[in-house]
């Protein structure tokens, strides 16, 4: 699969070509360092507020997320656009089943967690989209299919987590000037490990 991933990476031209591929998700990845650079300077509330959800800040974390879901990636439209859904749909799942607590109780490392795990599972989501198509071929057997996947996950969230560590940044620190350069940058640099790890296999 790592394998599968490189070819993926090259054959759109590169890390930074195949970015722009994911327009939607990036502005997605956007909108979540927004929030967490909102919360860092101005508190739950006030960062919820542009979205008229400021009374469910002491609410679940998931159930905010959830409410967001459609301010930040609306249903319908493009296959990018359905990718960015589920790339925070699932990351909300993943924060359930950890028990994370109310939206007000989040920390910096929480958010810092959910970017991650929304740009890793957006890259995810497009790789996976080739397998209907032409890019990467998978065996037709489930159990297969499932180790390849759960290999997949690890190698793209290995990859983001790598490149998001070497830019020494935090997502609550930038500034709104600052964001959608840094995820774009980010994006290329994952997608461009990937291709180089996935091509030394």
């Amino acid at each position: 699969m790592r394998r599968g991933a490189g070819k993926y990476v090259a054959a759109s031209g590169g890390g930074r070509a195949a970015a722009r591929q994911l327009g939607s998700s990036r502005a997605l990845a956007g909108g979540i360092a927004g929030l967490a650079s909102a919360i860092s300077r101005d508190g739950p509330a006030e960062a919820l507020r542009r979205f008229n959800l400021e009374s469910l800040a002491g609410a679940p974390a998931q159930d905010v997320f959830v409410a967001l879901t459609d301010a930040l990636c609306p249903p319908g439209g493009t296959i990018d656009e359905a990718i960015a859904r589920d790339a925070l749909l699932e990351t909300i799942a993943d924060l359930a089943a950890k028990g994370i607590g109310n939206f007000d109780e989040l920390t910096q490392d929480d958010l810092q967690e959910i970017f991650i795990g929304v740009v890793s599972r957006s890259i995810e989501g497009r790789i996976l989209n080739e397998v209907g198509t032409n890019s990467i071929k998978l065996s037709p057997d489930i159990a297969a299919v499932d180790r390849a996947q759960k290999m997949l996950h690890s190698f793209v969230v290995g990859c983001v987590r790598d490149r998001f560590q070497d830019s020494g940044e935090s997502v609550s620190s930038l500034d709104s000037g600052q964001i959608d350069g840094f995820v774009s940058d980010l994006y290329a640099a994952s997608f461009d490990l990937m291709q180089t790890m996935g091509e030394a296999e």
